[in-house]
């Protein structure tokens, strides 16, 4: 999954929720695993709760609430109209029920406008953005044709094994499962490669059958798959290590490894404030917490997915959209951010837009008076490194004095 979900090593990063809601989610498969699973109330109870759990991690697990609906279905038709209704009905339960108790835990703690923004508004607003269609085409010549290509022994495989399998019920459910899973990689029409993590499973359980009979015993059709598996993994390996490390600096795709992320971190260790600092950047530079092994001032963290700009990540047309006004900016954000930083007393602040990191050139502090204005009244500039400026809070010098 690591090196298959992602081409390259950067959406890694992003496909962890997609590994952890196969956890759930292939275990809610699990309970309906044939007919007469499907017809028992616990299991039915039991798999609407997983796929819930699996929809906490990230809400593409949803997609496959329709295939386990279908499953009910199959199974419980010929016990008629009422016994069909009462099965949708648990499943549709125990798929609430996870949803429900951790929004009363999120509301018991004055969460729940968030808890609701970040797992149902945003995900929403996200995918109902519009991409203009050339980038929406690029993007899938560039993510959907290679995870073809790469997958495409264990699709072959896939229509061996539905040619032999007799049992339509489990014909119908890997079926199901499969389609949504495809369909769910297009929502936004941004085609990460991550987004395909939850394809794998149902491919992987389409193609096993046949894939099985190449290993037991050992054939030339399974020398050949492991030898495909085995060229995909060392070549986008390779890949991978030129993309961050070989490529010339000025040309590389992902930014992770550039000096300017190691050489703010090593300024900022000789500032009488570190210890026991915070930082906030203004900026698409997370590395920039891991490099200083400071902890975040706010909540905000990863400003694409902030809502605090029009940009939304996955689309480069909203670089277009620029200050606090602009379309996609919530200003509850705003308020949060302000928030964040004062109860935190951030004691760094890191501005990457002068140095223009992944396009924040776009986001000058001049355009945001809110955050200038704070930044203005209670930082002073301490340093300009790579372009990038370093505030720190007024009066941390004498704070640290007091403490050593």
């Amino acid at each position: 999954l690591v090196y298959g979900a992602a081409f390259i090593g950067h959406d890694v990063l992003s496909a962890n929720t997609e590994i952890l809601l196969l956890l759930p989610a292939s275990w809610a498969v699990v309970m309906l695993r044939d007919e007469d699973e499907a017809r028992r109330p616990r299991r039915l109870l039991a798999a609407g709760g997983l796929l819930g759990a699996a929809v906490l991690l990230k809400y593409h697990a949803v997609a496959w609430l329709p295939a386990l609906a279908w499953a009910v279905v199959r199974a419980l038709r010929s016990r008629g109209g009422r016994a069909v209704a009462l099965g949708l009905g648990g499943l549709a339960l125990g798929f609430a029920l996870p949803l429900a108790v951790t929004w009363l835990y999120f509301a018991s703690r004055g969460g729940a406008e968030a808890l609701v923004y970040w797992t149902l508004h945003n995900n929403v607003a996200y995918s109902a953005n519009p991409v203009p269609a050339r980038e929406w085409l690029g993007r899938a010549a560039a993510s959907v044709l290679p995870f073809f290509l790469v997958t495409a022994p264990l699709w072959g495989l896939g229509a061996v094994s539905w040619r032999r399998e007799r049992d339509r019920y489990r014909r119908g459910l890997v079926a199901g499962l499969l389609g949504l899973s495809l369909l769910a990689t297009a929502w936004g029409l941004r085609f990460y490669a991550h987004y395909f993590v939850p394809v794998y499973w149902p491919l992987a359980l389409a193609a096993a059958p046949a894939a099985a009979a190449l290993f037991s015993p050992l054939r030339r059709g399974g020398r050949w798959l492991a030898a495909h598996a085995a060229v995909i993994l060392v070549g986008f390996t390779v890949a991978n290590a030129w993309l961050y490390f070989g490529a010339p600096l000025g040309r590389r795709v992902y930014r992770e490894t550039d000096p300017v992320f190691r050489h703010v971190a090593e300024h900022l260790r000789s500032d009488p404030c570190l210890e026991g600092a915070s930082l906030f950047v203004w900026g698409y530079a997370p590395i920039f917490y891991y490099e200083t092994r400071l902890p975040p001032a706010s909540r905000f963290v990863v400003l694409p997915q902030s809502r605090l700009t029009g940009y939304v990540s996955g689309n480069f047309a909203s670089l277009g959209a620029r200050g606090p006004e602009a379309p996609g900016v919530v200003p509850r954000h705003w308020d949060w951010l302000m928030e964040d930083l004062e109860r935190s007393q951030a004691t760094y602040i890191l501005d990457t837009a002068p140095a223009g990191i992944y396009r924040w050139n776009n986001y000058p502090l001049t355009d945001f008076p809110r955050l200038q204005a704070y930044v203005r009244d209670h930082y002073r500039l301490v340093g300009d490194v790579d372009r990038v400026r370093v505030y720190r809070r007024r009066g941390c010098e004498n704070r640290a004095m007091v403490t050593s």
